[in-house]
This record gives structure tokens, sequence and C-alpha cells, in this order.
């Protein structure tokens, strides 16, 4: 599926619904080659503001799970510093430690539920849009933190009234999905999914 059959598909009528589809689990992955990381970051811009338009009235939120990891660590302080500070500051002795105690973020039910907030808020703002989709992108760039297989696992329960599509960099080699084309993602068969096929 190239970009421009996933924004063709996105603007479908039906597939709007958040009815249609995986109903016990309305997640989507789309693979795409991680050397064009800049490029699908500028396809996902532009297929919001198309969505966005009169002809499809669909108001979709991008979220970057790497921001908001970032955003999570922020807002929770460690020893009179917020944890991003106190991290940035003690990684170049300690990288290992630090690695360690980000992923307990990154996996965290602070963040599981700071990511629900942002989105519950943006489907219930005012407007004439539908807001069926939510974007989720920039699993590339929170490696080694976060995991797909492992998020997908903890923020399931909040996935209902809209559908999750997922930006993966990588592909998917029969039932396993592989970041980068090397590290293999378990447990990613309840995703839907979207296939780049010129990836």
């Amino acid at each position: 599926m190239t970009i421009e059959e996933l924004y063709t598909l996105l603007s479908d009528k039906d597939f709007k619904d958040p009815a249609t589809g995986n109903l016990f689990f309305p997640a989507y992955m789309y693979t795409y080659d991680p050397e064009k990381e800049l490029e699908v970051d500028a396809e996902i811009t532009s297929i919001k503001e198309r969505l966005h338009r009169p002809n499809t009235y669909v108001d979709v939120l991008v979220m970057d799970v790497f921001e908001e990891i970032l955003a999570c660590l922020k807002a929770q302080s460690l020893l009179g510093n917020n944890k991003l500070d106190f991290y940035l500051e003690k990684e170049p002795e300690n990288p290992e430690a630090v690695i360690k105690d980000v992923k307990e973020v990154a996996y965290s039910d602070a963040l599981m539920k700071q990511l629900s907030s942002k989105i519950q808020a943006h489907l219930q703002s005012a407007g004439e849009y539908e807001k069926a989709y939510v974007f989720l992108k920039g699993f590339g760039r929170a490696y080694p933190f976060l995991r797909v297989s492992r998020f997908m696992s903890n923020f399931e329960q909040y996935v209902k009234g809209y559908k999750l599509i997922m930006f993966y960099p990588g592909e998917k080699k029969g039932s396993a999905y592989h970041m980068f084309k090397l590290l293999q993602d378990d447990h990613l068969y309840r995703a839907i999914p979207l296939i780049n096929e010129e990836s």
C-alpha cells in the first residue's frame, strides 16, 4: 500500500467509521522503509491536511510517541529536577541505568493515561469535523526505550471510539514485524497490517 493508497483508504466513508474493521482492537500498522523517515513524516502531515478538507471532513490527531515520552519525563520530578533534565545529566556516566529508567516511564500507566487524555480531549473538542483517526509516529526515535509490541499491550485498553494508525519503520515478514528491518516485534498480530509494498 503506497502513501496515496493509504490516503484513499482513510478517506473512504466506510473505513472512517470507527465501528468497522477490527472491533476488538481497531489498530492498524503502516510499514515503511526506515531510510524514508523524513519523506514519510512529510506525507503524514500531508494526509492530515488533505483529510481535513471539506470533501472528507476528518480532523486527524497526529502524535509522536517519542515526544510524548519526553513530555511525560518533564512532568515528573526526581531529586529536585524534572526527570528529563536529570537523565540527560546522568546519561554520559551511566547510560544503561538511564535507558532502564526511561523504559519504565515509556511503559508506565502515566504515559498511557497522558496519551489517552490528549486523544479524548481531541475527540471531545468542538467542531464540524469527524474525528475518526489518531496517527501515532516516532517509534524509531523512541527505540530503545519503547518497543511497539509492548506499547500496544499496555495501550490496548484505551483504543476505543477511533482508529489508531501506527507508522512503523520496518517491515512485516510472515506474521512478524521487524523494526528497522532487523529487530523482531512480537505480539503484533492484533494490529491490522496496512503494508507498504514499496518499502
